[in-house]
């Protein structure tokens, strides 16, 4: 069994990635299960979960810490993590007889070492994370096969303010069904990472293609097959079939989205400072996604900015918006649909579409 992590509210659309990947799933709060599949691919392929866990057989019930360590000794540790190999332990407990995590976390600790004679320690330094969950007695085992978070693509450098992360602006993009056939424009970009994830999704680019995981790590990794499944996901990109933009008026952001968008190694997208209000008619179809100002961004005239975007919508008629939306009042220059609800630096966000097109 294989578990996608994702941000709450972006279940969705992580299912739909899956299956899109041609496997079944279902959607539980927090992510998908997945009950089989290649966890390099998923790992490559998704651009909405936060990591891929793999479980270590099915769960056990455990009211004791005897009974916890003899049944979690039984478990096949050895298959994600080398003897002597720094390994951490993650563990959360909900309404069970064991509910100190910190004391479950430590018999586990002790199951493992007498299995593999790992020292295990409190943080990664670069080893295997364990991700232990006990909810009512019931104890599940998995093994992370990401390694560092998945919104980590490794494009990332310089960041403009409450910077959107990968996943969310992926997620925006695909919640909003956007059309790579057709143009987008991020009139608000900051670092950039909408219009470049909007880059990476119409180059049909893998997103995990260029950086490592974990299971590159693990006992019994055969290189070649993962090998052979880069070289597919390079064979299969395509060059952009639509404009993509990204503007801002800010000469720090800019330069940040640029610097992005080159170690990003995405070519196609057009670049520019420029005020909302200065966004140019375009009579065409197209797809706006932004990520206004809300937060510790707050320092502008929000309402503002929405009317700005409202009359950026009337030069371009036919071109629908999704944007993440912090303040529903402050947007209601324009009527929104929301499309989900998550958060974004801990803050409640809706992603929500505007569609000129009447409805019916």
């Amino acid at each position: 069994m294989l578990f996608a992590v994702c941000a709450p509210g972006l279940e969705p659309v992580l299912l739909g990635e899956i299956q899109a990947l041609g496997l079944s799933g279902h959607a539980v709060a927090g992510g998908v299960e997945v009950p089989s599949g290649d966890v390099a691919r998923l790992n490559l392929w998704l651009r909405t979960a936060s990591r891929v866990l793999v479980r270590l057989g099915d769960g056990f019930r455990a009211t004791a810490f005897p009974e916890l360590v003899r049944k979690a000794s039984a478990l096949p540790w050895e298959k994600y993590a080398r003897p002597g190999s720094p390994v951490a332990l993650r563990v959360t407990c909900r309404k069970s007889r064991l509910y100190h995590s910190g004391a479950v976390a430590e018999r586990l600790r002790a199951a493992l070492e007498a299995r593999l004679g790992t020292p295990s320690g409190d943080t990664l330094a670069g080893g295997q994370l364990f991700v232990a969950r006990l909810d009512h007695d019931v104890c599940t085992v998995s093994a992370d096969s990401s390694g560092v978070l998945l919104h980590q693509r490794g494009y990332r450098g310089p960041q403009a303010k409450a910077p959107l992360r990968e996943t969310l602006a992926a997620a925006l993009l695909l919640a909003a069904q956007w059309d790579p056939a057709t143009p987008l424009c991020d009139p608000l970009c900051g670092s950039g990472t909408i219009a470049i994830e909007a880059a990476l999704i119409a180059a049909r680019r893998a997103p995990g293609l260029k950086r490592s995981f974990s299971f590159e790590k693990w006992p019994g990794f055969d290189v070649r097959p993962f090998q052979d499944l880069r070289a597919a996901a390079r064979a299969g990109e395509r060059p952009l079939a639509a404009r993509i933009e990204a503007s801002d008026q800010d000469a720090g952001a800019i330069a940040a989205a640029r610097e992005n968008a080159a170690r990003a190694d995405v070519s196609g997208i057009e670049i520019v400072q420029r005020q909302l209000s200065a966004l140019p008619a375009d009579d065409g179809p197209g797809l706006i996604a932004c990520n206004p100002p809300y937060g510790v961004r707050i320092g502008s005239d929000v309402r503002r900015v929405f009317r700005d975007l409202a009359e950026a919508m009337r030069r371009r008629p036919r071109w629908r918006a999704a944007a993440v939306i912090a303040d529903p009042p402050s947007a209601a220059a324009l009527r929104w649909s929301r499309l989900l609800r998550t958060q974004n630096g801990g803050i409640p966000v809706d992603f929500s579409v505007f569609d000129p097109t009447p409805a019916g």
